[in-house]
């Protein structure tokens, strides 16, 4: 298996919302994937976010890791 960060290199906003996203029991980037839509609902968006990212823009993101890395790559690697 190639590394992840060959294909898919997550900016810091990126890099944020999958550690929230393991924190709420994540294992993969697809189940990361997954919990955007929480996420979008919470109050964790500005802690999580701060001022400069969207969760559209995190959602574009994780897509193209999606598609370059795989669903199932675990976010042990990513993080």
């Amino acid at each position: 298996m190639s590394n992840p960060w060959d294909e898919f290199s997550p900016s810091a906003g990126a890099l944020s919302t999958l550690r929230w996203a393991h924190g709420m029991g994540a294992s993969t980037l697809g189940e990361a994937y997954d919990l955007l839509d929480q996420l979008e609902l919470s109050n964790d968006v500005p802690e999580v976010l701060g001022h400069d990212d969207t969760v559209e823009d995190i959602r574009e993101e994780f897509e193209l890791g999606l598609e370059t890395a795989g669903p199932g790559t675990p976010l042990s690697e990513l993080l």
